[in-house]
């Protein structure tokens, strides 16, 4: 006769999170993903119930792929009703095919390659009766203007304008002056001054021709300052693409004052279409059609004396370094020659150098929602995950995991970036900013990993730009397919206040350093020591490599031959 053993009762028992030795109370039938990654101990009881300390130390969302059931274990009505609402994982052609809109295909974003009907023009209170503004509005308007654009568009040369302005603003020419006071943030009369612009250029005129724009790089510069208003009008690009061109035969003697400033504004150019939608065809032939310059930006001798002109101009040449390696990525898979695509490990390598090249202070901060950071080491982050999940997303079935935490990462800070004062100064920042998420969607969609997919349409919605309405409405159907009835998806990883530990960037490992310098101070009170030979700026905002340009001026060269073989 056989004996049937007697089940041993289950015993629930309450663990205090923040017992030291809660380990040896907690048995868990699974790990997260991150601690799974690690072989680590996982103490999160149930899947989705919160975040566990590993996830906590290291500022990763606590996320556990789905799994199938085992067979033969029933799971309990508690457990049911705590676990996220996400019902059968959807599959990726299912995706593609139910909503085409929020789909990235070769590089390109559907909903921009389908047709809808922005309304370019805005309601303008303009009237031929307006006033020459005041000199105090003015003044006041254009420090604004170097104060919250410039840091992020320098197109301009600071200081002699402000000089020249100071002296006699009449010395400036009406329509950069107009176009000035129209992109200061603090400004009521934008649109009013964009038509006051628009009008000294005559572009007004019914009888308009390009004859009649002044071949001066004033006129180009109060171009690009009028499309990215709105940065919908490619025509001004058309332009001031024009212009520059003629404007070596117009100009005698180019100064190093007047060649730099060329060459900035043949690079935020070539940016401005680079970052843009590459599917629209005008864009696409002014692609085509522009040299790409030869030399990258470099600090003039009075940027050099301000405190922090050299970085920002490093920072600016990053940006426009990698508007590089992103439109010859994109064109690449839209024309379909893969053998011109950057390689991903090289590019990650690349990538893992400019983080390294920062100071823990600011690695830091990339990823925290309280710390504050320059816009253009925030955008330059942006855009090197943007890139990178781009390839990634090409070669997912191999790099998935890797694809997973860039994936979160990149939302985390897309949505610091949206709330960053000087968000709508970047170049096309509104546009890559929800290409970058709509990329991080992929991701989620080929993981079935859908707990974020309420939050990229809430950033999504939160940025002040018009916004093709039928992307709210399919990820609106998107997340009514996904979600159930019973109970919500966890709390939004973006509704967590940010711990106070130093964050992981990369998420890969943890940090070596201990100390951890004080969010309150600008810098820390004892120096941070890195191995490598990094020269420190003032104020900490990030850290400049001695070989840097020169790292960026070879890439950039590498990536003119390749062009040339093309």
């Amino acid at each position: 006769m056989s004996l049937q053993r007697k089940k041993k009762p289950v015993e629930f028992h309450f663990v205090d999170m923040n017992d030291p030795s809660r380990y040896k109370k907690l048995k868990v039938s699974r790990a997260c993903d991150f601690c799974r990654r690690r072989k680590s101990k996982c103490d999160i009881g149930i899947p989705g119930s919160g975040t566990c300390s590993n996830c906590k130390k290291h500022q990763m969302i606590c996320i556990f792929s789905p799994v199938s059931t085992i067979k033969g274990t029933p799971q309990t009505e508690e457990a049911i009703l705590l676990t996220p609402t996400i019902c059968i994982p959807m599959n990726y052609q299912e995706f593609q095919s139910k909503y085409p809109l929020l789909v990235i295909k070769n590089g390109q974003a559907a909903y921009e390659m389908s047709t809808f009907n922005y309304d370019y023009q805005h309601n303008y209170n303009y009237s031929d009766s307006i006033t020459e503004p005041s000199i105090e509005l003015e003044t006041s308007l254009f420090k604004d203007y170097f104060e919250s654009v410039h840091p992020a568009y320098p197109l301009l040369f600071k200081q002699c304008i402000m000089n020249i302005h100071s002296k006699d603003r009449n010395l400036l020419s009406k329509p950069l002056r107009y176009a000035i006071m129209m992109s200061a943030s603090t400004c009521k009369l934008s649109d009013s001054f964009y038509q006051l612009a628009r009008k000294e250029l005559y572009l007004t005129s019914p009888k308009f021709s390009l004859p009649m724009l002044p071949v001066r790089l004033d006129t180009v510069q109060s171009l690009l300052l009028m499309y990215k208003y709105n940065n919908k009008a490619s025509h001004y690009l058309q332009l001031a693409h024009t212009l520059l061109n003629q404007l070596p035969s117009h100009v005698l003697f180019q100064h190093q004052q007047q060649s730099e400033m060329i060459l900035r504004a043949r690079w935020i150019l070539f940016t401005s279409i680079a970052f843009s939608n590459l599917s629209d065809s005008t864009l696409y032939d002014l692609y085509i059609q522009i040299d790409l310059p030869a030399d990258l930006p470099q600090p003039l001798d009075e940027e050099l004396q301000e405190q922090d002109g050299p970085a920002l101009i490093n920072r600016f040449s990053q940006i426009v370094n990698l508007s590089v390696l992103y439109s010859h990525t994109v064109q690449s898979m839209i024309t379909g020659s893969v053998s011109h695509i950057i390689c991903i490990d090289q590019f990650k390598t690349t990538r893992q150098h400019w983080h390294d090249s920062l100071n823990p202070v600011t690695q830091n901060a990339l990823v925290s929602q309280q710390d504050r950071i320059d816009i253009l080491i925030l955008y330059n982050a942006v855009i090197y995950d943007t890139l990178y999940l781009l390839l990634l997303l090409r070669n997912y079935h191999h790099h998935y995991q890797d694809a997973i935490e860039t994936s979160y990462r990149l939302q985390v800070m897309v949505q610091k970036w949206i709330k960053h004062s000087g968000f709508s100064s970047a170049i096309q920042s509104k546009r890559m900013a929800i290409f970058a998420l709509l990329l991080c969607l992929q991701i989620h969609i080929l993981s079935n990993t859908f707990d974020c997919v309420e939050n990229i349409r809430l950033i999504i919605n939160s940025i002040q730009s018009p916004i093709d309405s039928r992307l709210d409405q399919q990820l609106n159907e998107l997340l009514g397919q996904l979600t159930l009835d019973r109970i919500t998806t966890p709390s939004s990883p973006y509704e967590q206040q940010p711990q106070p530990q130093q964050l992981d960037y990369f998420s890969l490992r943890p940090r070596q350093q201990t100390l951890m310098p004080s969010t309150n101070c600008s810098s820390p009170s004892t120096p941070l020591c890195l191995n490598s030979p990094l020269v420190q700026d003032k104020e900490w905002n990030g850290l400049i490599m001695p070989q840097e340009h020169t790292l960026l001026q070879e890439q950039l060269q590498q990536l003119q031959i390749e062009e040339s073989d093309q």
